[in-house]
């Protein structure tokens, strides 16, 4: 039996609760505090975005500061996520290679989840680990859990979700929203489980705790003992808590760089969203920075920061990157948890492919463009026939807004894009909904020729896998304006909905479709 320090140090906000996990899983790491179960829990509540996550691209700020949500980086990768008051959080940490910390991660995961679910189990219902790292019932999620390694230290933590605040919980959150697929949007419940709902009634905290502290003890040889933070815990939680208070840290993982990645990259995978960004040297030639954000983990935590670093001065070659990334990971004494190595060395390599888009547009034009089934140096090779726009650019009061159609009126942004598509011969489309936008690609598809089209960045990330799929060829330009995620309404835009008027990037619009054009 190997002895731990049940630890409850009850309510914290966000900055020092996540200053208190950096120093137990250090502190574990050099023997100088002991292995540790402890409990979290947030006041205020808290959204939390993941490690290599966005602030910004991950959680609605404005709607975070005016209902008093503290905002905060967790130490451990994934996605972002709010953690209310009523929630509980519990996590292990100990020195790496020590139980329950040994042998392959992915073991690891499957043990600590399984005593955790058989913890959440006596409160009635049947929870069971779900792969890769979650606790479900009935096919729902109820606890996401994930770690990570720092200087020796492991990491493992979960969360379980008590009370339903569904729209609450959307409000706070991008990520929840653009994560669900086509047949998922009519109900985030389909997907998650709250304890209040399957029990009936309010829970009883304490004995919550009992039940997960006897269960990860017993599933993981664990003799626990009651005990609170030493002196010289205090000390040094008192010592890092501004660092986890201040912007360096909120924004730890955006670009300093003071001006936009043209070579980008949003590849969706089955494990997680990734984002590339890569800035070259004055010359055009060699990468002078590279910043990989997502909802992934690592073990250790630094794995992509040291991955960003052995990218600089190497040659931004498509080629080149891809075996870089994949020899580095390979060699990387760690390990990509969520999303493969080849994913990540395609996202790199097709990032550096858009160095082709600098022959017809400045970088700040480029940094705009998403490529829809074809390569950067194919824009203006392959010739358009058709001209896809949102519907949501459309007036509120306009007659024509929900239906797939246009008078020409001349009243709004439509008509010169109107006029320009009749001027080139290309069949404008007033895209209507997901549904309808999925239809169109498919004939586009059957007839022939390529698209260009205008969407928010958010939506593509949301989608990409689904459009991808459909088969046709294009280019989506972003949206110059806020959208619906921004204001929380992906839901009713999905339906054709969405009552606010976004603004299209005229003249990228234009400049694109000519270039399309005259291939």
């Amino acid at each position: 039996m190997t002895r731990y320090r049940l630890l409850d140090p009850g309510p914290m906000s966000a900055a020092r609760n996540m200053a208190l996990d950096e120093i137990l899983t250090v502190r574990a790491g050099n023997n100088t505090s002991p292995p540790t179960l402890r409990f979290l829990q947030f006041n205020p509540e808290a959204a939390l975005v993941g490690y290599n996550q966005q602030v910004a691209r991950e959680l609605r700020l404005d709607y975070c500061q005016a209902n008093g949500i503290d905002v905060n980086r967790r130490i451990t990768g994934g996605g972002g996520l709010l953690f209310q008051t009523s929630c509980l959080g519990w996590e292990l940490t100990a020195a790496q290679g020590t139980p329950p910390f040994r042998g392959d991660y992915a073991a690891q995961v499957v043990r600590i989840c399984k005593a955790a679910a058989k913890g959440l189990s006596c409160l009635g219902f049947d929870a069971r680990f779900r792969p890769r790292n979650d606790i479900e019932v009935d096919g729902r999620k109820i606890s996401g859990t994930g770690g990570t390694i720092i200087e020796g230290g492991a990491l493992f933590q979960g969360t379980v979700l008590i009370r339903n605040e569904i729209e609450h919980f959307l409000r706070a959150l991008r990520v929840p929203v653009e994560k669900l697929k086509k047949r998922e949007i009519e109900s985030l419940m389909q997907r998650l489980a709250f304890v209040e709902d399957l029990t009936g009634g309010p829970v009883d905290m304490a004995e919550l705790k009992g039940y997960l502290a006897e269960n990860l003890a017993k599933g993981l040889g664990l003799e626990l003992y009651e005990d609170g933070l030493s002196a010289d815990e205090e000390a040094g939680l008192e010592q890092r808590l501004p660092y986890f208070e201040s912007e360096e840290w909120l924004r730890l993982r955006e670009s300093d760089s003071g001006k936009p990645a043209w070579l980008k990259e949003i590849l969706q995978t089955p494990g997680g969203t990734i984002w590339v960004n890569l800035w070259l040297d004055v010359r055009g030639r060699l990468i002078q920075k590279a910043l990989f954000n997502g909802d992934f983990f690592t073990n250790p935590r630094r794995l992509i920061m040291d991955l960003e670093a052995h990218l600089m001065g190497k040659k931004a070659d498509p080629l080149v990157l891809e075996k870089e990334v994949l020899d580095f990971l390979a060699a990387y004494p760690g390990d990509l948890i969520g999303v493969e190595p080849r994913d990540l060395a395609e996202a790199v390599s097709r990032a550096a492919e858009r160095r082709a888009l600098t022959e017809r547009f400045s970088p700040a034009e480029a940094a705009e463009l998403f490529m829809v089934g074809m390569a950067a140096e194919e824009v203006g090779s392959l010739k358009t026939g058709w001209l896809l726009l949102p519907y949501c650019a459309k007036p509120l009061d306009c007659d024509y807004r929900l239906i797939p159609d246009c008078a020409q009126c001349g009243e709004c942004q439509f008509q010169p894009l109107y006029g320009l598509a009749a001027e080139l011969g290309l069949q404008a489309v007033s895209v209507q909904s997901f549904e309808h936008l999925m239809e169109s690609l498919k004939i586009i598809r059957a007839k022939g020729g390529a698209f260009v089209g205008s969407c928010c960045e958010a939506f593509f990330t949301k989608h990409q896998a689904e459009i991808l799929e459909a088969g046709a060829q294009g280019v989506l330009i972003n949206l110059d304006s806020t959208t619906c995620y921004d204001l929380g309404k992906g839901m009713e835009a999905y339906a054709g909905k969405y009552d606010h008027q976004t603004e299209l990037n005229l003249a990228l619009v234009e400049k694109t479709t000519r270039i399309m054009a005259a291939a």
